[in-house]
């Protein structure tokens, strides 16, 4: 437990890099799928690609690192995962929150490193 403690305390206190042209265009592409399902408004679809942009720009680094084990780097997508839907608590309403729990493994999965 204490491994797992120790990463997801890191992942929490991990500052992400700016995300690339790449992560930017994905993010916005995450953010219109969500509007779709969820009616977000002008502010809050904003607010949701910049908080997608972030997160795959950490996901895609955890993903790259080669310092890690893939245990390691499993622990810290799902720790990012669990955060970002946390984070995502404080953009939409309840009712939008709702509907973002159900619909989110469809539209974004949790990414699984196998060996």
């Amino acid at each position: 437990m204490t491994v797992l403690f120790g990463t997801a305390a890191m992942a929490q206190n991990y500052i992400a890099p700016e995300p690339n042209e790449r992560q930017e265009q994905e993010a916005k592409v995450l953010a219109s799928k969500l509007d779709d399902q969820l009616s977000l408004t002008e502010k809050q679809l904003l607010a949701v690609e910049l908080l997608n942009g972030e997160f795959i720009a950490r996901r895609d680094e955890i993903v790259g690192r080669q310092d890690i084990s893939t245990l390691q780097k499993n622990e810290l997508l799902e720790a990012i995962y669990v955060e970002q839907g946390k984070e995502m608590a404080d953009i939409v309403t309840r009712v939008q929150l709702d509907l973002y729990e159900k619909i989110r493994g469809e539209l974004q999965p949790l990414i699984v490193i196998k060996e």
